[in-house]
């Protein structure tokens, strides 16, 4: 039996392997723009804090808010050609599905997602996404996931948000959700949460009471 009723997941990052699409995109917008900046740095600051933050350390100056458009705009076309879904994906998918289990996207990002899953073919296995809404603050602010959760009418002690980095664990823990966390990285050593996995495809393991 499934350990909980409905699986929240994170989306890039956990489902999607989109982080080659960000640094592609920050490499080609720093380059033009002179910033000194390695890819290694670029993927941590990405991966770790946000892509404000890496957009912050570039020191672009009064171009800064221009790069960071042509950044989004770059990494979305990127996004929908050549992102792939993390390995274990679809199965882990399959495995709650068979169980009684039903699955939900979060994610900051918009209808790159919704692309995505139907050209995987893993959008069949979602119930609602909550996608990149300004009218609802960014995690780890719970206000998307108690919207989810009214509009179900869930149990949020029977939900789960799975998360690739520590903002998607706190906006389950600030919403009454258990989280679990894939930290391939070790970059969250001290982020309290119910379970820790290297890889998305690890998870099947601990969802089973």
């Amino acid at each position: 039996m499934l350990k909980y009723e409905h699986f929240i997941f994170d989306f890039d990052g956990t489902l999607s392997d989109s982080y080659p699409a960000f640094v592609k995109a920050a490499r080609i917008v720093a380059d033009k723009y002179g910033a000194e900046i390695t890819d290694e740095k670029i993927y941590y600051l990405l991966k770790k804090y946000s892509t404000v933050r890496l957009f912050d350390e570039l020191e672009l100056g009064q171009f800064r808010d221009g790069a960071y458009e042509e950044f989004k705009k770059l990494y979305d076309e990127i996004l929908r050609s050549e992102a792939t879904a993390m390995e274990g994906t679809e199965a882990l998918l399959q495995i709650i599905a068979e169980n009684g289990g039903k699955s939900y996207v979060y994610s900051h990002s918009g209808d790159v997602v919704l692309h995505n899953s139907k050209r995987w073919g893993i959008d069949k296995y979602f119930t609602d996404y909550m996608l990149g809404d300004k009218s609802y603050p960014r995690k780890p602010a719970p206000d998307a996931l108690l919207t989810l959760i009214n509009r179900h009418g869930l149990d949020a002690g029977k939900c789960v948000m799975i998360g690739d980095r520590d903002i998607d664990i706190l906006a389950g823990k600030n919403a009454g959700l258990e989280g679990i966390l894939i930290d391939d990285e070790g970059y969250y050593p001290e982020l309290e949460t119910e379970c820790r996995v290297s890889e998305l495809k690890e998870i099947k393991n601990f969802i089973f009471a």
